[in-house]
């Protein structure tokens, strides 16, 4: 084919791959990514007079306290997220707010430090919620949970809901034509001009479309652990307060960091390793002398539990999340390591709607307008983190290392490295900046020199152990 009737092909291809007056937009997963996505695709289309219909997929009832309810999550919401849901005039009710985050501890193995707001006299907004209607077992009096809030806030805003299982998606053999969604236990079929994958890699949604066979490779995932149990008077009394969220940072074989965060009459203990979390790893965590100052029960804490869960969570980017009318995003798509897998969702749900209403529902399309812009904010800034825990893993393992280092920032109070310390590891354990700022807050040159007297110190330390350990031997 001549080159000038292979571009007048493709242009009509591209033009065949655009939105008009009845498409119709099936979003596979209720959870925040796709309800995002439905918001500001209903906006956009009011916005460009068209009139464009989405329907949304979820087979969890997130108002029901069960594990078909819940999402799986920690459920803190940034001062950050909460910022960019006021700007889309989205206000959670109060309903849903289990408590307000005041403080934040980070707990080594020899010392802990308060972390405060960068900005003095700032009063942080921080959040907990529950994902789904709370913890198995519980009764509230009014709809707690978040996730439902979020899929209500949709349905309001014009987008239809479908309590059903997608079974398959059938792409199309030609541009033009649609894709197929097989949904439900009689398989029926929901044609649509764009397919949206807005589901975790805890689903069985999962499944489905890595049987596609269109270049998708998902993100690989490691195993946590999330765990939820009421405050009462033996076990957990020292968490009475509410408003402290206490992060671990224990230089373990197994763990790369962990966290306890109140939820109301709950408490929710995450536990992320350097590789996949079990049984033994939790009950290492809970019995460490570090965690029993915060948690004084250890592992009898199992035994009053409502919840115990094994999520996995992204670790890497995803290889080809889409393809010509399908776009992945949410946790199975590009999102970020770790921390604020929510804002992360908002972001990309607004750079995959804008794609696809302003350049297209194309695989170019959502290669230029999604997957490269997502790709250059997450994917690289993931690997500052990478680098960070590693380095706070290998500071920590030296039994007095991250904690000399603590201690310095405390006795220092009133000065720069104090003030540093605090600004990185606040912005670190909330996820309000990137990993790459905080990297370079951390780690930079002249806050290493700062504590050169303490690094010194522990590498002597280390040398004097191996030097005895060599002379027993």
């Amino acid at each position: 084919m001549p080159l000038s009737s292979m571009t007048k092909a493709m242009e009509g291809n591209s033009r065949n791959m655009r939105f008009k007056d009845g498409s119709r937009i099936a979003i596979i997963g209720g959870g925040p990514s796709g309800c995002f996505f439905a918001n500001f695709a209903n906006r956009l289309a009011r916005q460009m007079g068209l009139n464009v219909s989405v329907t949304i997929f979820e087979w969890k009832h997130f108002d029901r306290a069960e594990k078909r309810g819940c999402n799986m999550s920690v459920g803190v919401l940034s001062e950050n997220l909460l910022r960019r849901l006021d700007s889309v005039g989205i206000s959670i009710p109060e309903r849903c707010i289990q408590g307000e985050i005041n403080e934040y501890h980070f707990i080594t193995r020899e010392d802990r430090i308060s972390l405060h707001h960068p900005r003095p006299g700032h009063r942080p907004r921080i959040v907990t919620v529950f994902r789904g209607a709370g913890p198995a077992g519980s009764h509230f009096k009014e709809d707690v949970s978040f996730d439902n809030f979020m899929l209500t806030t949709a349905q309001e805003n014009g987008a239809d809901i479908v309590h059903e299982e997608v079974k398959e998606v059938v792409l199309p053999q030609r541009p033009e034509d649609k894709a197929t969604v097989v949904y439900g236990s009689n398989a029926r079929e929901f044609q649509a001009d764009l397919v949206v994958g807005a589901f975790g890699l805890n689903t069985p949604t999962m499944e489905v479309f890595e049987k596609m066979y269109f270049g998708y490779v998902p993100p690989r995932a490691t195993r946590t652990c999330i765990l939820e149990t009421p405050i009462n008077e033996d076990l957990t009394a020292k968490n009475k307060d509410g408003d402290v969220i206490h992060v671990f940072a224990l230089g373990t074989h197994d763990i790369e960091f962990a966290s306890i965060t109140p939820r109301g009459d709950y408490l929710t203990v995450a536990i992320v390793g350097k590789g996949d979390i079990s049984t033994p790893q939790v009950k290492q965590f809970l019995n460490h002398p570090a965690v029993l100052k915060v948690l004084p029960g250890g592992e009898k804490i199992l035994k009053s539990c409502c919840c115990v869960c094994f999520p996995r969570i992204s670790i890497s980017t995803p290889v080809q999340p889409y393809a010509d009318r399908l776009v992945i995003i949410g946790d199975a798509g590009v999102s970020r390591s770790y921390k604020n897998g929510i804002e992360s969702a908002f972001m990309v749900a607004q750079l995959t709607a804008n794609t696809a209403f302003r350049r297209g529902v194309s695989k170019e399309a959502f290669k230029r307008g999604y997957y490269d812009p997502a790709r250059h904010i997450f994917a690289r800034d993931n690997l500052y983190a990478k680098v960070m825990f590693k380095l706070f893993n290998l500071f920590a393992s030296r039994e007095q290392n991250l904690s000399d280092r603590i201690s310095y920032a405390k006795i220092h109070r009133e000065g720069w490295v104090n003030q540093q310390i605090n600004d990185g590891l606040w912005k670190l354990v909330t996820g309000d900046a990137p990993y790459r700022e905080i990297f370079m807050e951390l780690f930079n040159p002249r806050l290493q020199f700062a504590l050169l007297p303490v690094t010194i110190g522990a590498v002597g330390m280390f040398l004097k152990e191996r030097l005895g350990l060599k002379a027993k031997t």
